[in-house]
């Protein structure tokens, strides 16, 4: 009787042993009573997060300009102003295709980082509507005239958007852009 009761009472701290180490497994839980577990966020968070997101930065941009007279802003948020002009009138939206300009220019980061500056690099050539730059210069370029200097700021979405140019241009970056177009001159 004492064998059988130190059995029986083994089994019992074996038993209360296992079930307090178990409290919590997953794997003891009966089907059906499961806690709520994380997804991935919904079609409609992420649209909102990037309305957010493009309301900060369109905010950040209307900071910054906000001593630029005569401020222009396109429908897609370029904000911009014409500096001077050499009084042409011959608008560079209205050239032939496959006219080459030459711009220049200087490309900066909002943090005054210089991407790319004339006076270091020489005046860039650019093709209107050809030109591997992103749709936001081709956007400005077409708002100007021949000899028109320009100065504006250039939204993330219309620039390298989210993925940046690494190393010299980080994710989302703000370009502010400083230019003059004219027509290419073969150098001599």
């Amino acid at each position: 009787m004492k064998l059988e009761l130190a059995g029986w009472t083994f089994a019992f701290v074996l038993l209360t042993h296992g079930l307090m180490s178990c409290t919590g497994c997953q794997r003891d839980r009966p089907v059906g009573h499961t806690e709520p577990h994380k997804t991935a966020p919904s079609a409609a968070d992420l649209l909102a997060f990037q309305q957010l997101q493009a309301q900060r930065m369109d905010s950040l941009i209307e900071v910054s300009t906000s001593s630029w007279h005569h401020l222009q802003t396109t429908g897609t948020g370029i904000r911009w102003q014409k500096l001077d002009s050499t009084g042409s009138g011959i608008s560079i939206a209205a050239l032939q295709e496959g006219t080459l300009l030459e711009l220049h220019h200087r490309i900066s980061l909002l943090d005054g980082h210089v991407i790319t500056d004339w006076a270091d690099d020489g005046p860039m050539a650019f093709e209107p509507g050809s030109t591997d730059l992103p749709s936001g210069f081709h956007e400005l370029i077409q708002l100007a005239q021949l000899g028109d200097s320009l100065r504006a700021m250039i939204p993330p979405i219309r620039a390298w958007g989210m993925s940046g140019l690494p190393p010299d241009i980080p994710q989302e970056a703000i370009i502010v852009v400083e230019m003059r177009a004219d027509l290419y001159q073969r150098p001599t």
